[in-house]
């Protein structure tokens, strides 16, 4: 699954990877507030990984309710 969000990754453009990226900034700021740390506490490495991971849980999301949509969007019967 890794490698399936790398390539999907890789293929995207500069403002589809921007919005991701600032997306996950955003989540892993919350995260770090929930769990009463600032992100200033963190070393760059650590930082980078928790961002990363951030991208991969909204990646993994959007996959997930894309493909649902897909379903639902095909199986729908037009009137």
């Amino acid at each position: 699954m890794k490698q399936k969000i790398q390539d999907f990754l890789n293929n995207q453009s500069y403002k589809v990877k921007q919005k991701i990226r600032s997306e996950a900034v955003r989540n892993a700021k919350e995260n770090c507030i929930r769990y009463g740390k600032s992100s200033e506490e963190y070393t760059q490495d650590q930082w980078m990984k928790i961002v990363s991971e951030e991208e991969e849980k909204i990646i993994e999301k959007a996959w997930k309710f894309g493909g649902i949509g897909a379903i639902a969007f095909g199986f729908m019967p037009w009137w």
